[in-house]
């Protein structure tokens, strides 16, 4: 973990340990539904396919690295000749592995919060709330450079250890704008999770999923095969829609000029984004996997709250 110089920011551009640490109070004081799906997956605390005995039989499936050998089922393995154990359910916490994106991709805001921001944010209050519930929570922070990795631990200190990763790389974000996007920067790092997670865990996934592509899905999928995944998608409302009038557009190399009412340009715009946002929610429900959407252009916590009761 490096530690970045201090910096004179606002706290919606960059974040601090006192930004982060406030949600722990947030996560003690507010009630929230606990049975809902969305907080289920960030408290890491659901039913859940537990390998154990004197519990209540779920199914049988292949064997996975790290299953206890005495819930082998020996029937079913002598008949496929591939070895397989009972899953049984318990009602259990799981530990919570964050996996969130800090690349320069993410440091872009057009309204209240940049990108990076939110982010953190929505870690803070998933790492706060598996911790309230008596779980571990850890994972890992990657920007284009390094990733910082945090063993999940049912202890505050570690838990504060990865908030202090977070902040450590979001604080460089404002020194690396210029940075060269590496289109496999997110899929290097679920590759990266993969080898560090084996099963029952709760993955949170969150960034702005910009450079997900058929490779990316394979990830997910294969993680989502033994561990319960939720795609956190952070977006600026300037993604979801652009202003009215002319506007010049750049990616730090090419230069565009944009207007709006040419042709319905932002119209057209807006239900692309619309489109998108359907086609990720509906794609990964097929796989059981959730997608959940935050703007950066409101407060996270009033954003969960209105998430948890929907």
């Amino acid at each position: 973990m490096k530690h970045p110089a201090a910096h004179n920011y606002p706290p919606e551009v960059v974040t601090s340990m006192s930004d982060l640490m406030r949600f722990e109070y947030l996560v003690q004081a507010r009630h929230l539904l606990p049975g809902h799906t969305v907080f289920s997956l960030l408290t890491g605390t659901h039913t859940s396919k537990l390998r154990g005995r004197g519990l209540d039989f779920e199914e049988v499936r292949r064997y996975v690295y790290g299953d206890d050998i005495r819930n082998i089922d020996w029937r079913v393995t002598a008949k496929t000749g591939t070895t397989h154990s009972k899953v049984f359910n318990e009602e259990k916490e799981r530990p919570t592995f964050i996996v969130l994106d800090q690349s320069s991709a993410m440091f872009f805001g057009s309204k209240r919060y940049v990108k990076s921001v939110s982010a953190a944010h929505v870690a803070a209050i998933s790492a706060f709330y598996t911790l309230k519930r008596g779980d571990r929570a850890g994972g890992i922070i990657f920007n284009e450079s390094h990733y910082d990795y945090v063993p999940p631990k049912r202890n505050k200190a570690l838990v504060q250890h990865y908030l202090k990763c977070i902040v450590a790389q979001n604080a460089l974000l404002p020194q690396r704008k210029q940075v060269q996007r590496d289109p496999h920067l997110l899929n290097n790092m679920l590759q990266v999770t993969r080898s560090l997670v084996t099963h029952d865990y709760v993955i949170p996934v969150i960034g702005d999923f910009s450079a997900m592509d058929a490779t990316t899905r394979r990830h997910l999928l294969a993680l989502s095969n033994h561990n319960d995944v939720i795609l956190i998608h952070v977006y600026d409302p300037f993604e979801q829609a652009l202003p009215d009038g002319r506007l010049v557009l750049t990616d730090g190399k090419k230069q565009l000029t944009w207007n709006n009412k040419k042709r319905h340009a932002g119209k057209l715009f807006a239900a692309h984004f619309r489109e998108m946002q359907t086609a990720m929610t509906a794609e990964f429900r097929h796989y059981g996997i959730p997608v959940v959407f935050f703007s950066t252009e409101y407060a996270i916590e009033d954003q969960v709250s209105h998430h948890f009761k929907q």
